[in-house]
């Protein structure tokens, strides 16, 4: 039993999965602010959590799946591969991580108290379940013949998008945004995009001995315009919404960029090291650094939009997340 149970932490690439919460609560905090006191939303962050792990999930086994006979030509070592579990079990387990995930995200929405402000505009609790199987979609069509073509790092940005959109359209239930809110959350989303999509671009070969150095500058650089949009982001929070208690915890013209870029640095050392010195030993421990900083950006998200409390909670996962990457592997 531990072995199966060590060989699906392994195919879903556990190490990873608690920065998809991360930006479900990045993305509620965008949308509702100081939420931490607030009372009958615990149960369904956890639920909207739990729907994005799902979903995370999901896309790991099927990614699997899909390049099992790619995996064997290069002796890629994986569950799959070596047969700790069944091919055809993982594929019907993948599609049914992503129909609860659906659902979760639907029960989520439902569980949320009514806004207390009776004149908030208040869109259908349907709109969770949309955005829930969009992202079900993108993830499917990823797991595709899509993911070689040039469409793949970018629907693998927008699964990022979409799973930091889940938070925020939980919180629409409770909210529904001004004007200038819409472009913060636009804003928001093309940054996770972007940077996400960088990270999928670098590590598209990454077990070839010879990578490509202009192949990981244009990589990398579109995970820095990511950055950019996440750190310019709070500059568009106006307008009477923000007048509950939701006034930015850092000045968005310059303490929280430079907290943003401080964030980044580690990340930013080794994806320049990786282009001066471009190999599997350079390239691996960037994108693994990238995929930890994730959890960083989301923590500062949820310090600028929702107050220190969110944005220590979102950071501390952080703390398991470097433990598990110990015992399993994080790509």
């Amino acid at each position: 039993m531990h072995t199966r149970i060590r060989a699906w932490a392994q195919l879903v690439r556990v190490p990873n999965t608690l920065t998809a919460c991360a930006d479900v609560l990045a993305g509620f905090s965008i949308a509702v602010g100081p939420w931490f006191a607030s009372d009958g939303i615990a149960v369904s962050l956890l639920l909207m959590c739990s729907a994005s792990v799902c979903f995370y999930w999901a896309g790991m086994v099927l990614n699997d799946v899909h390049d099992i006979e790619a995996d064997r030509i290069q002796r890629r070592k994986g569950p799959l591969v070596d047969g700790r579990i069944d091919i055809q079990t993982a594929a019907i387990a993948g599609w049914m991580l992503l129909f609860t995930g659906i659902l979760l995200a639907g029960v989520s929405s439902y569980l949320l108290p009514d806004p207390s402000n009776a004149s908030t505009r208040n869109p259908s609790k349907w709109l969770v379940v949309g955005i829930g199987s969009l992202l079900a979609m993108v993830i499917a069509a990823y797991d595709s013949r899509l993911k070689a073509t040039i469409f793949g790092p970018l629907l693998m940005g927008m699964c990022r998008g979409l799973n930091l959109l889940l938070g925020i359209s939980l919180g629409w239930c409770l909210f529904w945004p001004s004007d200038s809110d819409w472009i913060v959350i636009a804003v928001a989303v093309f940054g996770h995009v972007g940077f996400v999509m960088g990270i999928t671009l670098a590590a598209r070969r990454e077990s070839l001995v010879d990578q490509s150095s202009t192949r990981l500058a244009i990589a990398w650089m579109i995970s820095v315009l990511g950055i950019v949009a996440i750190s310019v982001c709070p500059l568009w929070a106006r307008g009477p919404l923000w007048a509950r208690d939701r006034a930015l915890r850092l000045d968005p013209r310059s303490l929280y960029p430079i907290l943003i870029g401080l964030l980044m640095v580690p990340w930013l050392r080794r994806a320049v090291l990786s282009v001066r010195d471009p190999g599997v030993r350079t390239l691996i421990p960037a994108i693994k650094q990238a995929i930890l900083s994730i959890i960083f950006l989301d923590a500062a998200i949820a310090l600028q939009f929702a107050g220190s409390t969110p944005g220590m909670i979102v950071c501390g996962l952080a703390i398991p997340t470097l433990t598990l990457a110990r015992v399993f592997r994080m790509t």
